[in-house]
Formats: C-alpha cells, structure tokens, sequence
C-alpha cells in the first residue's frame, strides 16, 4: 500500500498542478482561444483627414512633447478586442514584456486545449510566467502592421520590458514581422532632435520602439539592436502604484532634468492583498478629476506618456485629448468649448 499510495499521491498532484494550468489559462488575464481577437481592418475611431493621432494639433509637435495614452502591460489586456481593441479605441501605446516559455506543464495544457504545438523555448509576451497563458508575438505584430497600414496618420510607441534573456528572440520576431520599414530610427546622436509627428508620418516611420532589461544598458556604452532605443536613455518615469503623486522612480533624473525625452506616468494600482491588477482601482483613478489632479502635481514637467490598466476604464482617452489641445497651446476657453462639444457628439 505505501508504493500504492505514494503513486495515487503523485498522480492527484499532477492532477491537480493541471487543473490549475486549466484554470488559470481560461480565466487568466492572457488567455487566447485561438479566436479572432481584432477586426479586419483595424479602423482607428479617432482618424481624421489631416490629423496626427487623432487632432490636427498634434501635428506640428515634437513626438516627445505630444501626450499618449498607455496600455499597462497589454498583452494582458482582457478587454473585448485585447490590445488590438485599444489601438483602435486611441491607445496610441503599448507596454509589452517579452519572455521565452520553456515547454511546462501549464503551457503544455494550454497548448494541447488550443491545438498548438509550440514546442520548447519559443517566444512570447507574458507577465513572469508563461504558465498562467502567452500572447503570441507573430500574431501580435501582425496586428500591429495592419493597423499601421489601415491608419496612415497614427504614431505608436511600444516599451518592451526584456525577461528571460530573449532580447535576440524579440529583435528576430520584430524583423520577421514585416514592421521594420515602419520603425523609426535615430539620424543624429542629438537626443533633443526628435521629429514631428507630421515628419514621421511623413516618412512613414511611425513606431518607436525602446526597450529595457535583459542586461540592456545605455545605446552609448553598447551597441544596441538596431531600430531599438534603451529606454532609459530617453524615458523617466513616476514611481510604480503611486497615483497621486510625481515622484520619480529611480535615481536616474537626467531626462526629466534635462526635458529632452519622455516623461511617463505610471497611473496604475495593484490591489493591495494580490498585487494584481485591480479594476476598482482602475474606475476609481482612470478618472478626468484624478488624471487632472496627479497631472497638477508634477511641477517643472507635464508627463507625455500616461499608462494605465483596465484601458476601457474611465476617462483617459478624454484627457489625453485635451492634455493634447493644451500641448499646442489652445487656451482654457477654447479648450473648455472643445470639452462642451465632445460632450454634446
């Protein structure tokens, strides 16, 4: 009986260890039925004849001085149309982590239940563990194209977070996707020289790419991938689950000092027991009030880039919008009489 029972012990924990990659790949925030997760055409809501990202405004500012909506950690995105769906909404970014899954047992459920055979050591875009369901970087990409192709006057950032030494695996799938004649690249070491947005459009060079992590340093103390920024050579950002202040993460200020990059707000509150994602955190913050107040409290520099969880949560498209009117400087009557006509549509 003691061989016996250590057999039915091990096959209950295997059962087990199944049931729960079973539950965790449906009701996960990456999980992928194979399904068709993105319109045909990728139709932006917001084109317009003339505009850049969506207002004419934009138009003639420098690409770090206009004001983008951010998808926290989009390819966990569990909205109607996952990532795809906030490009279409507005989102004009995406933070996305790449990671190598290396074949266990909670993938190899998910994969058996989806039909695929991915095999060992593939790349994907997941949060720490590709266990709990993966995003599949082709098909991503692919979406990401077409609708690059379908919005010809839409400018995209995406800020890859590099895990699991897979920045050669990212750079690979990037040049196998067909996006590289799209991909903005530097002409000058001069970092304070960054096109219009009308200029990209122009030259249909209208996704910029930055990445961190993987043991990534400065692109002027290595040689980084082409088409690739460091991200820190060009980004600051505001302290991680911290949304009603300005202070910066990090000790590394140089950028913001300097205000010739991006300056990001991370406008995003995991719940405080799970340290996950929290919706009623997200329409309790994603709000016009508390995007209007967080924004006040930074002194010296307005954030740019605003990344946020739930995106089809709250107001942020709206202020963004506006945060965008007040970049090309329209005034506060005709930004209030803007405001009354959105309303009114």
């Amino acid at each position: 009986m003691g061989c016996f029972g250590c057999i039915i012990k091990s096959f209950l924990c295997t059962a087990v260890l199944a049931s729960a990659a079973v539950i965790a790949w449906r009701f996960g925030p990456w999980y992928d039925d194979g399904s068709p997760d993105a319109p045909p055409d990728l139709q932006a809501l917001n084109a317009c004849t003339g505009c850049c990202n969506g207002l004419r405004s934009n138009c003639d500012l420098p690409v770090n001085e206009a004001t983008f909506a951010m998808v926290h950690n989009a390819h966990s995105s569990k909205e109607d149309l996952l990532l795809e769906g906030a490009l279409v909404a507005g989102y004009r970014g995406l933070m996305l982590d790449s990671c190598i899954c290396d074949g266990s047992l909670g993938e190899k459920v998910n994969n058996f239940l989806k039909g695929q055979e991915t095999g060992e050591n593939y790349l994907g875009f997941c949060h720490v563990s590709c266990d709990a369901g993966v995003r599949d970087p082709t098909k991503v990409f692919a979406n990401i194209k077409t609708f690059l192709e379908v919005n010809p006057n839409e400018v995209l950032i995406i800020e890859f977070e590099v895990r699991d030494s897979s920045l050669s695996q990212l750079h690979a799938a990037i040049d196998d996707s067909g996006l590289d004649d799209h991909i903005y690249r530097s002409t000058s070491d001069d970092s304070q020289s960054w096109p219009t947005l009308q200029e990209l459009i122009d030259a249909d060079t209208r996704l910029l790419l930055f990445a961190h992590g993987d043991g990534m340093k400065s692109c002027s103390q290595i040689r980084c991938p082409e088409g690739i920024f460091y991200t820190f050579d060009h980004f600051q950002e505001t302290e991680w689950d911290d949304v009603r202040t300005c202070r910066l993460n990090g000790e590394n200020n140089e950028v913001w000092a300097k205000g010739d990059g991006f300056f990001l707000m991370n406008h995003w509150k995991n719940n405080e027991k799970t340290e996950l994602p929290s919706k009623s955190n997200a329409e309790e913050i994603n709000t016009f009030e508390e995007l209007t107040y967080r924004f006040g409290e930074c002194e010296g520099r307005v954030p740019n880039v605003v990344s946020v969880d739930f995106w089809g949560v709250g107001d942020v498209l709206e202020f963004v919008r506006e945060a965008n009117l007040r970049n090309a400087g329209f005034s506060e009557e005709a930004l209030a009489e803007a405001r009354s006509q959105s309303q009114g549509d």
